[in-house]
Formats: C-alpha cells, structure tokens, sequence
C-alpha cells in the first residue's frame, strides 16, 4: 500500500469517529456500528504503514470506543476489550514515545481493565512526560 491508501484508510475512519459522535445520543447501536466500522479502517491503516502512530493510536482509540459500548451493555468481554486497547496504546507509545497523551490512555486502558499496578506505572510516565514537556524552553519565534 501506498502512502496515499493509509491517507485515505486514515481519513475514512476518522469520518466515520465524526459520524459516529454525531448520533451516538440518539442511537447508540448506529454509532457503536459506526465506531466498529472506523476501527476496521484504523487496522487496515496501521497495516498500510505500521510505522505511523496516528493509525496506531486511533486504533486503539476505537477499540477504546468498543469497550465503553461493551462495559455499557454490562458484557464480561467488556476487560478484555480494555486490555486488548491498553496493549494497541502500548504499541502507538512505541511509536512515539515522548506523546504523553498516549501514555495517559495506556494508563486508563489499564485502569479500566483492573490492572492497577501497569495503570499506575502508565500515568506516572505520562505525569513524567508532561512534565518534560514544561521543562522544555520554548523555541524563538523566527
């Protein structure tokens, strides 16, 4: 695949995310198809070019978005959904490991799916990256 496929997968998914958000009050089961729907193109994105973290952490956003829904619904598949987007936030971190918002959703992920000690382990880092960022001195305006 081409760059311009994973542009195109990429975008096609966040289309359905904005689809999704718009009638998820009214509907939940539309958006949760819908939300199902940009997860398929999300993987077939991160595929296309498994080095880019965008597809990788929107991925593991969706699979975020299927465990709400299944938590909703009162599933017991609802933890392994958590852990399943915990381990897609571990692997969008490893693409860019300074991206402290990742690293925060890896700690949710966990948190969400009762494994305290690695949701511990997650937001400290992410507090840590935060805080690197606010060290870092600005770069002068050209």
């Amino acid at each position: 695949m081409t760059a311009a496929d994973y542009a195109t997968l990429l975008q096609s998914g966040n289309d359905l995310v904005a689809q999704a958000q718009a009638v998820a009050t009214q509907d939940f089961a539309q958006a949760r198809a819908l939300w199902q729907q940009a997860g398929a193109f999300f993987a077939k994105a991160h595929q296309a070019d498994p080095d880019q973290h965008a597809a990788a952490l929107r991925l593991a956003q969706a699979w975020m978005a299927e465990a709400h829904a299944l938590q909703k619904e009162g599933s017991a598949h609802a933890a392994i959904m958590w852990t399943n987007a915990a381990a897609q936030c571990e692997r969008a971190f490893d693409l860019q490991p300074d991206h402290a918002p990742t690293a925060m959703m890896a700690a949710s992920c966990h948190a969400w799916a009762q494994n305290q000690e690695a949701a511990q382990a997650w937001a400290q880092l992410a507090k840590h990256l935060q805080q690197l960022d606010l060290d870092e001195p600005a770069e002068p305006a050209p």
